[in-house]
């Protein structure tokens, strides 16, 4: 499913577009030649500083960015509300019911259900947490880094261009088909850069730090159940981290209706267990 996001930003490049329309001659702005020697040479640059492996990695983590659903951060709160109630009422801990959803909640259950210390609990989860957030700045660096490179192959170019307007000094076809090619190439770059690489990559750091925040609710939640927490304070402490009010769990109801929702799955748990 397109996100809305992407919707926007099509309709709003749509527009961009239109503009070379409405300036007239609109062909002349479509150049095969720059269109090519920017997008190569951009394209060569990033693969020979990160390698295709992590470019790969890069475009993927870019396209997730766009797909994450806005809800998701009340659904983990929701969820480690559901594990910390079902661990101080029933003393079950069941890594395997969230490893598919949410592997870090998983691993951090794992931590307490081996009888870790809330110091060790910390020391672990959040070096993890760190390892993460590096991983991340590096692949947002890609996309950064081929901003960068975009406009100077855009005015490469335009040195091609130049190059065909002086061997074609005295044939005034060459020279009409290279002037398009010395002009399209900069504003090939310029728009490369900044409509395209740089949002990516901006999306990417709030993503990063989404991930971040939700680390940092696994481990307060992973702490409060080794503390043995009441549902009340774990509630409270999740919701003073949700990034937007309405993402908080804070109805009255939510008591009962995860006591009710998680009964089935606290008597799986035990059936395994045993």
């Amino acid at each position: 499913m397109i996100n809305r996001t992407l919707t926007a930003a099509l309709i709003c490049f749509m527009l961009f577009v239109s503009a070379f329309f409405l300036a007239g001659e609109a062909s002349i702005y479509f150049n095969a030649t720059a269109f090519l020697v920017v997008t190569s040479g951009t394209l060569g640059a990033g693969l020979l500083s990160s390698g295709p492996g992590r470019l790969k990695k890069a475009l993927g983590f870019a396209s997730r960015a766009y797909r994450q659903d806005h809800g998701r951060e009340k659904k983990l709160i929701d969820t480690l509300m559901s594990l910390g109630h079902l661990h101080r009422r029933h003393g079950i801990i069941s890594p395997g019911s969230v490893k598919e959803i949410y592997p870090v909640a998983s691993k951090g259950l794992e931590l307490v259900k081996d009888g870790y210390s809330e110091a060790e609990i910390r020391e672990i989860m959040g070096s993890d947490a760190q390892a993460h957030c590096r991983s991340r700045q590096e692949l947002e660096k890609i996309f950064r880094n081929m901003a960068t490179y975009a406009p100077s192959f855009g005015v490469a170019g335009s040195v091609i261009g130049l190059v065909g307007l002086l061997m074609g000094i005295e044939e005034t076809s060459l020279i009409l088909k290279n002037v398009p090619v010395t002009l399209i190439s900069t504003l090939y770059g310029i728009v490369l850069a900044n409509f395209l690489l740089l949002p990516v990559a901006e999306k990417m750091r709030q993503e990063k730090e989404k991930e971040i925040r939700e680390r940092e609710m696994v481990m307060c939640a992973m702490i409060n159940m080794q503390r043995g927490t009441d549902f009340l304070k774990l509630q409270r402490m999740l919701n003073s981290m949700a990034s937007e009010p309405e993402l908080r769990v804070e109805d009255s109801g939510a008591f009962r209706r995860i006591n009710s929702s998680i009964r089935n799955e606290g008597m799986k748990a035990r059936v395994e267990g045993q």
